[in-house]
């Protein structure tokens, strides 16, 4: 079957999903950032560099905020009674006309909301994502590094950032670093303001190579004989340390009761939320978990789109490794055998999982998961000759 073009004008589609782009959506995305850093360079080679960025988003791709088929704003004041009918079933006047019977419009009745939509002849009606999100951030970073010299070097870290937005996922929908599609109200898309759900406030991280200063003609056991120090000399150490806060909690209600086609409803807040850090935190991750209440049927919460009082847990991860090259020249000129023993997770510690953010589960405020695994270590020999 040849495709129809536009041979069927406003019929086309009809009784199924219109899906296509709009002529007036012609926003271009943009970012504004700008900058003011300090560098200096100390004894030792070490360099440190004092920064400020920041960065501005326009009209950036929101997430979730494409769809055209809703009902207007003044459902917000209807009666819970009011609302109720509108989910319930009335004679379709599509029945009869839409006869495709894999279309939902040619069944003989359907919801009467469908009905009040400004486009009751479609299943459904989307665009591409609107180019109408902003963005904030703020960042001061501080770094230093040192390059290799006298068995010595690293790069060390440090940010503190706040990012703000109104949808933190890209012009794909694609949910990413703990991202998600949230639109509780799609008349009022800006209502969405709020942390981003990737914000984290400090980030601390650190590399380094080490040649450990023992063998000969090293600082500790510099005249060992050549036989212990084949075995104890000339090691040396990597590590990547990783130490950051958690990112901002979404908060959501697990029998909540939404109006006809808009979002997932959110839970009412009464006050400012406190994580617990007493004994079984992992069982009880806040304190004062009555400051969120499942709102009315129908009614929407007002609950931001994040919050950032409590956050996911700490975050703390050590990678480390010890490496030697053990020489055997006088049995055949270039050969040697690396030794390199590695850990990840060296400490074994576990980075902690989101809790359960949904305020009316029997679970709410539980941690079930961790997202890292436990200590792994390996070994690894290579020869050269």
């Amino acid at each position: 079957i040849n495709p129809t073009g536009s041979s069927m004008g406003f019929l086309n589609d009809v009784g199924f999903g219109a899906i296509g782009p709009l002529r007036n959506e012609n926003h271009t995305p943009y970012a504004q950032t700008w900058s003011l850093g300090f560098e200096r360079q100390f004894q030792g080679s070490v360099v440190i560099d004092l920064e400020y960025i920041g960065k501005k988003g326009t009209h950036l791709y929101f997430g979730g905020d494409n769809q055209l088929d809703i009902l207007g704003p003044e459902i917000e004041s209807y009666t819970p009674d009011q609302i109720s009918n509108l989910n319930s079933y009335v004679d379709n006047p599509f029945s009869g006309i839409i006869t495709d019977p894999n279309s939902t419009l040619s069944s003989p009745q359907v919801q009467a909301f469908q009905l009040q939509l400004p486009y009751p002849q479609y299943s459904y009606v989307t665009t591409d994502v609107p180019a109408v999100a902003n963005s904030t951030y703020h960042s001061l970073q501080i770094t230093a590094g040192k390059n290799y010299s006298n068995g010595l070097q690293f790069f060390a870290s440090f940010v503190w950032s706040k990012s703000i937005d109104d949808s933190s996922v890209d012009d794909d929908n694609i949910t990413w670093l703990g991202s998600f599609l949230s639109l509780q109200d799609p008349n009022k898309p800006w209502l969405e303001r709020s942390l981003s759900t990737f914000d984290i406030p400090y980030v601390f991280q650190l590399s380094y190579e080490y040649d450990l200063p023992v063998g000969r003609g090293k600082t500790f056991f510099g005249s060992m004989p050549g036989v212990a120090d084949a075995i104890i000399g000339g090691w040396k150490t990597n590590g990547i340390w990783r130490l950051n806060n958690g990112r901002p909690l979404p908060m959501f209600t697990y029998d909540g009761t939404s109006l006809p086609t808009y979002g997932a409803q959110r839970p009412n807040i009464l006050g400012t939320p406190r994580r617990n850090h007493k004994s079984g935190w992992i069982n009880n991750y806040f304190e004062n978990p009555e400051v969120f209440q499942l709102p009315d049927l129908y009614a929407l919460g007002d609950t931001p789109r994040t919050i950032g009082s409590v956050r996911t847990p700490t975050a703390f991860s050590v990678d480390l490794s010890m490496e030697k090259v053990f020489s055997f020249e006088k049995l055949r000129k270039g050969t040697q055998l690396e030794f390199r023993l590695e850990a990840q997770n060296a400490f074994n510690h576990p980075i902690f999982g989101t809790p359960d953010t949904y305020v009316d589960d029997p679970n709410f405020g539980t941690i079930t998961y961790t997202s890292n695994g436990p200590r792994q270590v390996q070994v690894g020999i290579k020869a050269y000759f």
